[in-house]
């Protein structure tokens, strides 16, 4: 089980200053896409902010926390696989990156856009 204490929240290019505790989960949203899932508004998002907790996080926290927001899943196990690719992706970043999540056939991956919120400029 991999576990790291970096999660992603919501990021606001429009509001960079504005801090968030909506966590990002990522989803599949079609056969080869995959879209960051807000954790407490339930809502897609775009980009990411890399942020520190205080426990460690798990795929199946990640996972349950899907099933706490009411979203399907269709393939358990294959969602757990891209949970667990997510989480292996997220150690390699740095706390304050913004990144987005592009499909890597078939699999998720962090794009990191900006190193800081400051310096992210949407393209």
């Amino acid at each position: 089980m991999v576990q790291s204490k970096k999660i992603l929240v919501a990021f606001d290019p429009k509001q960079p200053d504005k801090r968030s505790s909506d966590f990002l989960i990522p989803i599949q949203i079609k056969e080869n896409g995959f879209a960051f899932l807000g954790s407490h508004s339930g809502k897609i998002k775009s980009y990411g902010l890399v942020v520190l907790t205080s426990k460690h996080v798990s795929e199946n926290d990640l996972f349950a926390k899907l099933i706490d927001i009411g979203h399907k899943v269709l393939d358990v196990e294959a969602c757990l696989a891209n949970l667990d690719v997510f989480i292996e992706a997220i150690k390699s970043t740095r706390i304050g990156n913004i990144v987005e999540i592009v499909d890597n056939r078939g699999t998720p991956e962090l794009k990191v856009i900006s190193n800081t919120p400051a310096g992210f400029k949407e393209s």
